[in-house]
């Protein structure tokens, strides 16, 4: 066949290789291999197929500012898309709070904003009576007004910020600074996840007193449904309910129904606080409050601070003394054996 190829005038070009049996069969594989690569290629990008999700870095939580708030978005328990969380309400000249605050999985909505019985409350936010003698917890008198956001960090399991917020008297002088320092971590599982959050109040040029009151600092709205209230009150000392009122304990939880579940929120007052462990604000309403102003008048001098550090824990279910108690001593640490 070779010769008479080469032979024949009307063919043009260099002589073909000598026939191989071997390198035919290898072309022909390697052919093979290249339209098998190309199918799963093409496989790969079918509008039917998994495709990776954005990862954050790999994180597992993110935030995401809006328009005076920031929201805080999670993993839902597949890994497969984001969820809402919580969010941060930030309006200029006006208490900064965080609302709404869901349950681990995003559906179910915990906090309640300006209820009616009592407007001046918002999901989870701080507020006090008594500062230079007017009252703060009401927003009728003096205001927190909220200053900016500084320190925004996003990790792989938490979200942080700082809110820098100004107490302002009825004539509009600013008596005290506040700092809430806030970290959200990423859900634990579909039940459970955290927030510290940490409480700074300094004092400008001149003290800063304190009344004795009920309530006051760092405190918890759930809804409360006037015609069937549901909620129950926990405390560390194994009371419950209305006993938890105005009671010593170094923490407090609220549960309730929503729907067929039942959720809780619990508030860790750390060992290291001033006068832990405090009294605590526990009312029929469903809120909560590890209260600053519980046992005295007290007082921040002229150019000094004082931190109030605590530990939020968002769970699903009815929880235990015990279970909540192994919770507090892992956030204590050893500001609990020091404080023994």
């Amino acid at each position: 066949m070779y010769t008479a190829i080469v032979s024949n005038p009307r063919v043009a070009g260099p002589p073909a290789a000598p026939y191989d049996p071997l390198v035919r069969v290898a072309a022909s594989f390697l052919i093979a291999v290249q339209l098998l690569l190309t199918a799963h290629a093409l496989a790969d990008h079918r509008d039917d197929a998994p495709r990776p999700v954005d990862n954050n870095q790999g994180g597992r939580i993110k935030a995401e500012r809006a328009d005076g708030r920031l929201d805080i978005l999670a993993r839902s328990p597949d890994q497969r898309q984001w969820i809402d969380l919580a969010s941060f309400v930030m309006k200029e000249n006006a208490r900064p709070y965080l609302h709404p605050v869901r349950d681990a999985t995003g559906k179910v909505l915990l906090t309640e904003d300006k209820p009616a019985d009592h407007p001046w409350q918002h999901g989870i936010f701080t507020g006090f009576h008594r500062v230079n003698g007017f009252n703060y917890w009401k927003e009728d008198q003096g205001r927190q007004r909220f200053v900016r956001l500084v320190d925004l960090k996003e990790m792989a399991n938490r979200v942080s910020w700082r809110a820098l917020v100004e107490l302002a008297a009825p004539n509009g002088d600013v008596v005290l600074e506040e700092q809430d320092a806030i970290t959200i971590y990423a859900p634990e599982d579909a039940d459970t996840y955290i927030i510290d959050f940490d409480l700074l109040l300094r004092a400008r040029e001149k003290d800063v007193n304190f009344g004795k009151y009920f309530v006051g600092g760092l405190a918890v709205r759930m809804p409360w449904d006037s015609q069937n209230p549901r909620q129950t009150h926990l405390n560390s000392e194994g009371k419950r309910n209305r006993e938890c009122e105005q009671s010593r304990a170094s923490w407090c939880n609220v549960e309730r129904p929503f729907g067929q579940e039942t959720f809780g929120i619990a508030i860790f007052d750390h060992p290291e606080n001033p006068d832990h462990p405090c009294g605590w604000r526990a009312d029929e309403q469903g809120l909560i409050n590890p209260n600053v102003s519980f046992a005295a008048d007290w007082s921040i001098a002229a150019g000094k601070q004082r931190l109030f550090k605590y530990r939020l824990v968002v769970y699903r279910g009815s929880a235990t003394q015990e279970q909540l108690s192994a919770r507090f001593k892992a956030f204590a640490g050893d500001g609990l054996k020091r404080g023994q």
